[in-house]
């Protein structure tokens, strides 16, 4: 933390120092563009362009429209607004439960590219190996760390653009512009309990807005939030067994399913500029925040799980810990037939000689571990902007940015360590690293042929990113006495078989052979043109230029164009290529965890795909992804206070990276080798154990296509108030084109079936005096949690065991009431899923708890109800 503080403090003051102000007429400020209403600054480099002017699709959102809900959660707020934006809830799901993965128009989380204040934002740690099918390998952003009340507005860029911007633009871009006040104060609070009575959430928030000389601002503002865990399980059916046979010790339930527990989650956020002269600004902003994030693993039958309660031939998992390792040596502790289920006097730790131990005299019951992350966040950016006295207008930047997430996991055990086994590791951290230096210039060229001056935006980037795996604690990786003691079978003649599972039961640490840093530099220029060539017609070109020094240079070009044929009628579009580069840490990342297959927990790796047994089954060096994306739409004023806009899109993907879904290996061998023993034998913690492997290849392609509808419409009831209404729809369908041989059947369902058809929000605003009403209905289609059927197409089917599972889409309401007391006070009473509406039962869910599927679009939490009092000071 410390050495990242220093190299930011001294990298910002070279970064100041590096331009010297320039004194020049025109004037630089900040109320210029405030002064505009919903001016936008992503996808045009045009100054002063509105959202209904811009030649591509840009939804609006003012900082309030995300302080509206009953969530606090960044991702849940943009889902409630944006249609084409779908996130999850994923209990289980190792770090995807952590950093929820989300997706934009169908494409994985690093598909969208995030902005703040304009500025990229740097990609989260997580790498999204479980989470669905869509964002299965992606490495994308950490939003959770953005509070809503430090943001002024926010900008949606439904567009590719990664020919102004770079990597990871291809779905869109999202930019959240900070609150720039520079004085008032705000004060919130926020409690909420789900329906259920669990899921208590606390939250505290404040802003304040400051002067910094006579020319200057200072905005600061600060979250904190708790959350209590929630539960929708129901009682395990080998739980139900264990208890009906006199079991005592079972946990009900045995296995929760359900919303994280957040704890100490804190945020932090700056935005200051301050006037140097007329026409320069020094402005710098950053932020820290922290949070610990933890929820339940897999149940671990204390009669079946191999490798821990049993070892080979179904015996009970029964070390000696007199035994040295010599293979002449006979254990002496009693052969134990596991009982399948049963232990009803038939199993009596408590009753073998002193030298003989069994994990069941620890978990009589079973246990179930407990997953989870400290996750640290910190950035900073600094620059100097202005213009010279020929107009052309300069930005010079440069941003650190680190997010670290380490990962623990308790009450569970390495069982190789036998009864010196901790039952708590820290296993290791993920850390992301990016810094980024900018020269941006824009001027506005008069041209004698055209309508308008043409806007000529350049500029130049470098930026270097690093993945770094660092060590977990010895205990949570290393091979105990017990790995390769075979319970009950030694003789003099034999070879012992593994009989114990190694490292940290449920998700091994890593281990020396698989920490390490990894880190990728590029450079990037480009060239940004706009103007209007007649009055009506607006017209857009750029082409960005990218050298990477792992895989090469990419090239990629957009134009756009917007015809207002009459006053209240525009047609827009826009073609452009795009790409995302593959990330050090997808290109790195190595663990094993456990999972669930069919009903039946496994362990499973994640290897490189440049590991030899990747490229055994299929795996080679990663490449970019490529895209060609186009749109075609048109804005329509109907009438004086009813906006419609309607825009079609096409995204055409090559060479996606995604994970290939498990593949088996338990079964293959290489000359007479098992591969997990060769995995092993390369440093992979527990390996041995391994069913099947997974990593990342550039296997398929896919075409998504769909449309955004927004409709706006305002109507002034004079004594009766004013009432707003939006209507958000989006149609959206993914086409897998050409997949390769390790993506499953199941895993191109999903691509093209996971996420609902279509999705709608309809929001009616309402105030009278000082009195506020909001509804909000949130429309979900049906959607597919593909299982196997043996086909190609998909086969839905309820029962349990059989075909894809095909889900039923709902429609969600929430609302609030609001009361401003002498325009400062406001007290707020409200419902997210006003009505309780659950997701439909999974058939197969109660073999391991879960009552209803664990990937709906809304959630699996039901309703919670929320107050809320805020305090606006000037």
């Amino acid at each position: 933390m410390s050495e990242f503080a220093n190299s930011w403090i001294r990298a910002s003051l070279v970064g100041a120092l590096a331009v010297s102000p320039v004194a020049a007429p025109a004037a630089f400020g900040q109320e210029g563009a405030r002064s505009i209403e919903e001016v936008v600054v992503t996808g045009s480099r045009r100054p002063g362009r509105t959202a209904t002017e811009s030649t591509v699709p840009v939804d609006v959102f003012d900082g309030s429209d995300f302080q509206a809900q009953g969530t606090s959660d960044m991702d849940d707020l943009l889902r409630n607004l944006v249609p084409s934006y779908n996130v999850g809830s994923f209990p289980i799901s190792d770090a995807a439960s952590i950093s929820r993965p989300a997706n934009l128009r169908g494409l994985p989380p690093d598909n969208t590219l995030i902005l703040v204040n304009g500025k990229r934002w740097h990609r989260g740690a997580v790498i999204a190996e479980l989470g669905g099918s869509l964002a299965g390998g992606s490495q994308g952003p950490d939003l959770a760390s953005i509070p809503a009340i430090a943001l002024k507005q926010v900008e949606v860029l439904r567009d590719g653009a990664a020919a102004q911007y770079g990597s990871d633009a291809i779905a869109g871009v999202i930019n959240f512009q900070l609150k720039d006040d520079r004085e008032g104060m705000t004060f919130e609070g926020k409690w909420g309990e789900m329906y259920e009575g669990d899921g208590q959430s606390m939250q505290l928030a404040a802003n304040i807005g400051l002067p910094l000389g006579p020319n200057g601002f200072a905005n600061l503002s600060a979250q904190w939030k708790e959350v209590d865990a929630t539960s929708r399980s129901v009682q395990r059916t080998d739980a139900t067994g264990l208890i009906a046979t006199g079991n005592t010790a079972v946990a009900n339930p045995a296995q929760p399913w359900g919303s994280p527990t957040l704890r100490d989650d804190y945020a932090f956020f700056v935005n200051a500029g301050i006037d140097l002269t007329d026409t320069q600004e020094l402005y710098a902003f950053g932020h820290y925040s922290q949070r610990d994030q933890s929820n339940g693993f897999f149940f671990r039958n204390p009669n079946n799980r191999g490798g821990v309660f049993t070892g080979s031939g179904g015996l009970r998992a029964i070390m000696d810990t007199a035994l040295t390792g010599e293979s002449d040596e006979t254990s002496n502790c009693p052969a134990v037939i596991s009982p399948g289920g049963s232990i009803a006097g038939d199993f009596n730790p408590g009753a073998l000689p002193a030298n003989c131990f069994s994990f069941n005299s620890w978990f009589p019951g079973g246990f179930t571990p407990t997953f989870g992350a400290e996750l640290e966040d910190i950035s900073g950016a600094v620059g100097v902007r202005g213009n010279f006295a020929n107009g052309l207008l300069y930005d010079f930047s440069m941003r650190l940015a680190r997010n670290e997430v380490a990962f623990f996991l308790d009450n569970t055990i390495n069982p190789s360590l036998g009864p010196d086994s901790p039952t708590s590791f820290d296993v290791g951290k993920y850390l992301q690293t990016e810094q980024s230096y900018n020269a941006e210039f824009s001027y506005p060229l008069a041209v004698e042929a055209f309508h308008s001056d043409l806007n000529v935006a350049f500029g130049l980037e470098y930026r270097v990113e690093m993945f770094e795996i660092r060590l977990g604690e010895e205990a949570s990786w290393q091979a105990g006495p017990y790995a390769f003691q075979d319970s009950n079978l030694y003789s003099n003649d034999s070879t012992p078989m593994v009989a114990m599972s190694i490292g940290a039961n449920g998700f091994a640490g890593f281990s020396p052979n698989q920490s390490g840093e990894f880190d990728r530099a590029n450079y990037a220029a480009y060239v940004d043109l706009e103007t209007d060539v007649v009055e009506r017609w607006t017209v857009g070109a750029a082409l960005r230029f990218e050298d990477f020094d792992d895989f090469g240079t990419t090239t990629n070009g957009k134009l756009s164009t917007r015809y207002q044929f009459v006053d209240n009628f525009a047609m827009r579009a826009s073609f452009s290529t795009g790409f995302r580069a593959p990330t050090p840490g997808q290109a790195n990342v190595t663990k094993v965890s456990t999972r669930t297959v069919d009903g039946v927990l496994q362990q499973a790796g994640q290897i490189p795909p440049t590991n030899p047994i990747a490229q055994l089954l299929g795996g080679k060096q990663l490449e970019p992804e490529d895209a060609t994306n186009w749109t075609l739409g048109f804005v329509w004023d109907v009438a004086e206070d009813l906006t419609l806009t309607v825009d079609y899109y096409n995204i055409e993907v090559q060479d996606r990276i995604s994970n290939t879904g498990l593949i088996r290996i338990a079964d293959q061998t290489i000359n007479g080798v098992p591969l997990p023993v060769i995995l092993e034998q390369s440093g992979i913690p527990g390996a041995r154990d391994l069913e099947s492997v997974d990593f990342y290849v550039n296997d398929f392609d896919t075409t998504t296509q769909g449309i955004d509808l927004v409709a706006t419409y305002s109507y002034d009831w004079g004594d009766a108030g004013l009432t707003n209404f939006t209507l958000a729809w989006n149609w959206n369908e993914t086409t897998v084109d050409k997949a390769g041989d390790v993506i499953s059947r199941e895993r191109r369902i999903e691509l093209e079936r996971f996420n609902p058809e279509h999705r709608g929000v309809f929001t009616i605003n309402h105030s009278i005096g000082d009195l506020g009403f909001l509804l909000r209905a949130n429309y979900y289609d049906d959607w597919v949690d593909a299982t196997g059927s043996g086909t190609s197409s998909v086969v839905c089917s309820r029962a349990a065991g059989a075909g894809d599972r095909c889900y039923d889409g709902a429609v969600i309401f929430d609302a609030e009431v609001s009361y401003t007391l002498n325009n400062r006070y406001t007290f707020v009473v409200g419902a997210q899923n006003l009505f309780d509406e659950f997701p439909q039962t999974d058939p197969n869910g109660p073999g391991s708890g879960n009552k209803y599927t664990t990937n709906s679009p809304w959630g699996m939490d039901g309703g919670l109800w929320y107050l809320r009092f805020r305090v606006d000071l000037d």
